[in-house]
């Protein structure tokens, strides 16, 4: 009995060595994590809340992390990216290269060009025009002066003052009166007492006369030597003088007496012709004819001046070509000029001096851009080689000649004396069907910089209009992605009402809305789409309201998968014990709906949206890449892959645009497509498979 107390103090003594053996061995494994949790454990075990156990899943998630990092990058490039980065998306660049180009161009002048001389009558437009078919008029009748009518129905003389100089001078016509063969007076209304006056104011005597006369119902009476009618129409007279009237400032009887009997025409007075032309009812202007003088000089006679800086005036150009044919001597801005012949019947104009200033020739010789600029040599040059083409009927010609030269940067050269520096380059004449020569050389030519492959300062290159690629894929990405989330917000949105609404009170309102649903599941998308671009083609929208209004269209077009997915989880949740103790404590739908229904459909929601903005923005691509979407200068991905793929050869030749832009979009949707697969298994893991 004694041994017993001294076995059950060694077995106690045993049982907590052995417990604090087990503890110490327990604490081990647990620092090492090797022993699972056990329910008589005596650490408390963490429960984790819902929202941290959801997110614990997620990151869990290999390709949901892959998924989420490339968009990460995608977000930064498009938006960060785009404000670090130093071009725009609509920035033009340019370059200086090496380009056969048009130089300049030679045309011979076969219509004669008219100047208007100063001081001589001014013509009518469609006078002045017809100045050319005046001259084939003369020259077809082998005369050297013809009097032409023009349209206005005067008379003009083309005079021919010798070779390849021609004018056309006017008559100078003063008018001096009018004459009538009878004119109305007055009109005298007799209900209200009163005289409307044709001319000027009857005086009183006549008016009396008049008033008494027609009390007598007279038709005619006379006044003053002179014979008056009246007429009558429903209480109104009128008094017309049936004598003729001359208002003019020759008065004399001889002189009435020569208008009357030249009505139409022409007549001799004291020395003077004098010109009587109808104007109708009666009445004939009456006016002199006065000099002739000349109104336009017209040649086809081209001034080449020897320093390119002078302006040839047309001023100048006048005043030489009437001395072509007078003394050969003309004075200019105060200045001395004299008409020269060469030996070879060329014409050339020099000062006081002898310096010749400026030579004549038939061709127009110019740069191609239409300045004046060339020099007389090359201009002689030129000539002689297009007269040298005509003799051998040639169409083509070249000649290495002395161009102004220019520098890696555009800019002219120039020697230190501040005159052109020359360079010889090989020139091109070429004769086109319209009887115009174009000159063509190789040349440092300023020009966009279209498709330039990748670069140290374009990273991806250039594409068709000059624009930095890199810019507008950053710009691009910012569109793409900012359709692709507004577009699913908006369905979500629309989404959530509809549906919310339809799975909770279910009914006639279910069936109204769902049938709305299936309405718009069954509009075709593209068509519509294709409309609208029309649409917005002809209205010339900006760019900016043409893509807000894409994605309403795409949104309101997308609500309804959106609405029958909440619509189905609100039915299996609406019965829950939950929402029973909700309409019992009397809440109200609006709040049972949108405060507790809504929110535990939110993981769907959420997930549905992350891989839906994929397809938005594929939709959105294609959409771009037909020409329905977003509008030039604004980028998208599905615009740029447009640019260059107009044929098999452009795909090839610039894959540095479209092979990076399709991988964005691509690397984009699986993305999130990742993503929502991610999503889903956080939410229920139950569906992973």
């Amino acid at each position: 009995m004694r041994n017993t107390p001294t076995t059950n103090a060694g077995s106690f003594m045993d049982a907590l060595k052995a417990r604090a053996e087990k503890e110490k061995s327990s604490r081990q494994d647990k620092a090492s994590g090797d022993a699972p949790l056990a329910l008589d454990d005596t650490e408390r075990v963490k429960v984790l809340s819902p929202g941290r156990l959801v997110t614990k899943r997620f990151f869990r998630n290999k390709l949901a992390m892959v998924g989420l990092s490339i968009l990460i990058i995608m977000f930064a490039f498009s938006f960060i990216g785009a404000i670090i980065y130093p071009y725009s998306q609509t920035q033009l660049f340019y370059k200086f290269d090496y380009l056969n180009v048009n130089y300049a161009s030679a045309t011979e002048r076969t219509e004669n060009v008219a100047y208007a001389v100063p001081g001589g009558p001014k013509l009518a437009s469609a006078i002045a025009n017809r100045f050319n078919s005046y001259i084939h008029e003369l020259e077809a009748s082998g005369v050297m002066q013809k009097t032409v009518t023009g349209t206005d129905g005067e008379d003009y003389i083309v005079t021919k003052l010798g070779d390849r100089v021609y004018t056309l001078s006017a008559t100078q016509i003063i008018p001096i009166g009018v004459y009538k063969q009878g004119s109305e007076v007055a009109v005298y209304d007799g209900l209200a007492n009163s005289f409307e006056w044709a001319d000027e104011s009857m005086t009183a005597e006549l008016k009396e006369i008049v008033v008494a006369e027609i009390s007598k119902r007279s038709k005619e009476f006379e006044h003053q030597g002179l014979h008056y009618s009246i007429t009558s129409a429903r209480r109104k007279y009128t008094i017309m003088c049936m004598d003729p009237v001359y208002n003019g400032s020759i008065n004399s009887d001889i002189f009435m007496s020569s208008i009357v009997d030249n009505l139409g025409g022409d007549f001799e007075y004291e020395g003077k012709t004098y010109r009587v032309t109808g104007t109708g009812s009666g009445s004939f202007d009456v006016a002199e004819i006065g000099d002739v003088n000349t109104s336009l000089i017209a040649s086809t006679y081209v001034f080449n001046a020897v320093d390119v800086t002078m302006d040839i005036t047309d001023e100048f150009r006048i005043n030489a070509l009437l001395a072509m044919h007078d003394d050969g001597t003309f004075i200019d801005g105060g200045a001395i000029y004299m008409i020269n012949s060469s030996e070879d019947g060329d014409l050339f104009i020099t000062d006081a001096s002898g310096a010749e200033v400026a030579a004549l020739s038939t061709f127009s010789i110019r740069r191609y851009s239409g300045q004046d600029t060339l020099s007389l040599d090359f201009k002689e040059t030129v000539e002689s080689i297009i007269a040298g083409m005509a003799a051998d009927n040639a169409t083509t010609a070249e000649f290495v000649k002395g161009v102004h030269a220019i520098n890696d940067s555009g800019e002219f050269l120039y020697n230190d004396d501040g005159t052109p520096l020359f360079e010889d380059v090989e020139i091109t004449i070429t004769r086109k069907h319209t009887g115009e020569y174009v000159l063509t050389c190789e040349q440092i030519t300023y020009l966009i910089d279209i498709f330039s492959p990748p670069n140290r300062e374009h990273w991806v290159g250039t594409d068709g209009d000059g624009m930095d690629v890199l810019a507008r894929m950053m710009y691009g990405g910012r569109i793409s992605l900012m359709v692709g989330f507004v577009v699913v917000i908006l369905e979500i949105f629309l989404g959530v009402i509809m549906g919310g609404i339809s799975g909770f009170f279910s009914g006639w309102v279910d069936t109204l809305i769902m049938r709305i649903a299936d309405v718009f599941y069954c509009i075709p998308g593209y068509p519509i789409l294709i409309i609208e671009g029309a649409l917005f083609d002809k209205l010339k929208m900006d760019p900016y309201i043409r893509l807000i209004w894409m994605m309403i269209t795409l949104g309101i077009l997308s609500w309804a998968s959106i609405a029958r997915l909440v619509r189905g989880q609100i039915l299996s949740l609406r019965e829950q014990e939950f929402m029973i103790a909700q309409e019992a404590t009397g809440m109200k739908s609006r709040r049972r709906i949108f405060r507790h229904l809504v929110p535990n459909v939110m993981p769907q929601l959420i997930v549905s949206a992350t891989m839906g903005i994929g397809e938005v923005i594929l939709y959105e691509s294609t959409l771009s890449f037909l020409g329905l979407g977003v509008k030039h200068p604004l980028a998208t991905w599905g615009t740029m892959i447009n640019s260059v793929t107009s044929s098999a050869e452009a795909m090839i030749k610039y894959t540095y645009i479209w092979i990076p832009v399709g991988l964005f979009i691509c690397l984009t949707v699986i993305a999130f497509n990742f993503t929502g697969d991610g999503l889903r298994d956080a939410f229920d893991p139950k569906m992973k498979r």
